[in-house]
């Protein structure tokens, strides 16, 4: 298939994708299928290379992580099997069979060490990859993980359940610090913005409910507009989400204050989408559904404007530095540059804001026709 000029060609698996996910630094994807292999790719505009595969699982691979510093891929699978993987030579550096009673379903890197899994009976384990066994077992959840998030600076596992319930837990401890009250509606997705002060839980009824830190009962907000489930969310910035839907389409969203800004992609009808990612230079949000491929939209557009901005402060505080005074200007020369000087700050606020502002102005009205 030939790629568009601004984005690589769909990558194409002959089996179901569970799971992928894209490496912190490189153009590489790891991609799970249900006949448990894990495939690596290098991708690009002009082809995409495939490093290697292995089939470390008997059932199908539900989750995949790249560690933080890149060089090793978790991987969970229906079998209760933990797996970390050598992201250069696929090779298995370690492995955990029957690491939970029932199928693993949900994975996360809180850090170089620590990992958090999730199991389709609602059971969480933190594990350190220095000890062979379970760190914490948490056990508050009744029905399947659906999907966590962390906040590092507190310590604290955010955990989306198929129960209906929201709960956090501080690593630390070995009991649960909050749970929300019960929305009556599965939670597929979570994310946090507002550097850490809201949580934006996506649910099976197309519901985004916000969560402000500390205040865990009810949620705060709704956002109501999409058709259909939340299955995934992916952060732009603090104030801006994409969520992939099971109608098929990726949709910008803003928190606070609470708007759709149009679609970044669509699947198609009937095929729903699974995950979404934002590829590590920006460039790319990459999705996955049923239609067994990795598609890729292009997503550069939105960050210019932020890369421009500050390359024109850069300029405008060079000019102020190579800037001569003139000792023997007016009084009236000085009350001009105090004024210009005064003015700068509030130029200089406008150019701080999220390099996304262009792209939310600009509202697409078919958009919302369609909703």
């Amino acid at each position: 298939m030939i790629s568009e000029p601004n984005k690589p060609a769909p990558l194409q698996f002959d089996k179901t994708i569970f799971h992928f996910t894209l490496h912190p630094q490189q153009n590489l994807v790891a991609t799970g299928l249900i006949n448990g292999k894990v495939y690596c790719h290098r991708y690009g505009t002009e082809q995409h290379e495939q490093q290697w595969m292995v089939k470390p699982f008997k059932k199908s691979c539900r989750g995949v992580e790249f560690s933080p510093d890149g060089k090793g891929i978790y991987s969970i699978s229906k079998d209760k099997t933990i797996c970390l993987l050598d992201t250069e030579t696929g090779k298995a550096i370690r492995s955990k069979e029957t690491a939970h009673d029932a199928p693993l379903n949900a994975l996360l890197c809180l850090n170089d060490n620590i990992l958090a899994t999730g199991d389709d009976d609602g059971v969480i384990k933190l594990w350190d990859n220095r000890k062979q066994d379970a760190i914490m077992v948490y056990k508050e959840h009744e029905d399947f993980i659906a999907d966590m998030t962390y906040r590092p600076d507190k310590r604290t596992l955010v955990v989306a359940g198929g129960d209906g319930y929201l709960s956090t837990w501080d690593i630390r401890k070995p009991d649960v610090a909050a749970m929300s009250d019960n929305m009556e509606d599965e939670l597929l997705s979570v994310e946090l913005l507002k550097n850490g002060d809201k949580a934006v839980v996506g649910s099976q009824e197309g519901i985004l409910s916000l969560w402000s830190w500390g205040d865990w009962g009810d949620y705060n907000d709704r956002i109501v507009g999409h058709p259909s489930s939340i299955d995934t969310i992916c952060k732009l910035d603090e104030d801006t989400i994409c969520t992939g839907s099971s109608d098929g389409i990726i949709r910008i969203v803003t928190i606070l204050p609470n708007e759709f800004h149009g679609v970044i992609g669509d699947h198609g009808e009937d095929m729903p989408i699974e995950h979404i990612r934002l590829a590590h230079d920006k460039k790319y949000i990459v999705s996955s559904g049923h239609d067994n491929a990795l598609r890729f939209w292009d997503v550069a557009y939105l960050y210019e404007e932020e890369k421009e901005e500050e390359e024109e402060e850069e300029e405008e505080e060079e000019e102020e530095q190579e800037q001569p005074k003139d000792e023997d200007q007016g009084d009236e020369e000085e009350n001009d540059s105090d004024s210009s000087v005064e003015e700068k700050p509030s130029k200089k606020k406008r150019k701080t804001s999220s390099g996304l502002k262009s792209y939310r102005a600009q509202k697409n009205a078919a958009f919302f026709a369609d909703m």
